[in-house]
């Protein structure tokens, strides 16, 4: 009888655990992963896109913009930075850091600050706008900000 008890017990766990990989499998969690469209808010968008340029994949930070609908300054800023994550192969992000501000959730400020080995440290703020696409949250327009325009911006 003991055993029996036992033997109910193993398999149920291991039903349960068969239940489990059948309806989330490994390979749903990496497609959901390398996808651009599962951002779930604009901030973690923001941070896919910053990862994105830190680690050279201009192609997949590219999907997180909505291109058509950037100003020609946004577009410029947005060249520049690829242009730095290209010339200098050391440069690497150090820190993002999102700024507390009075700005509703799809506009925000990001402090970023670069770090090479060979070059100076860099550091900048940015004015990020999103909005929400049916593929998921976009970078719709990225400002840099300067000391001047900020007391006016915000």
């Amino acid at each position: 009888m003991r055993h029996s008890r036992y033997l109910w017990f193993l398999m149920i766990i291991m039903s349960c655990l068969v239940v489990m990989i059948a309806w989330k499998t490994p390979q749903a969690v990496v497609s959901a992963m390398a996808q651009p469209q599962f951002a779930d808010s604009p901030r973690v968008a923001v941070q896919r896109f910053w990862n994105c340029l830190d680690n050279r994949q201009l192609e997949l930070a590219d999907q997180f913009l909505l291109s058509r609908e950037m100003t020609p300054l946004g577009k410029h800023e947005v060249e520049s930075l690829k242009d730095l994550v290209k010339k200098n192969p050391f440069i690497s992000m150090k820190k993002l850091e999102f700024l507390n501000s009075s700005s509703p959730q799809d506009n925000m400020m990001i402090s970023i600050s670069w770090d090479s080995p060979l070059h100076e440290k860099l550091s900048s703020t940015y004015a990020i706008e999103t909005r929400s696409t049916p593929e998921g949250w976009k970078i719709s327009q990225i400002t840099k900000i300067t000391s001047q325009s900020l007391a006016v911006k915000f």
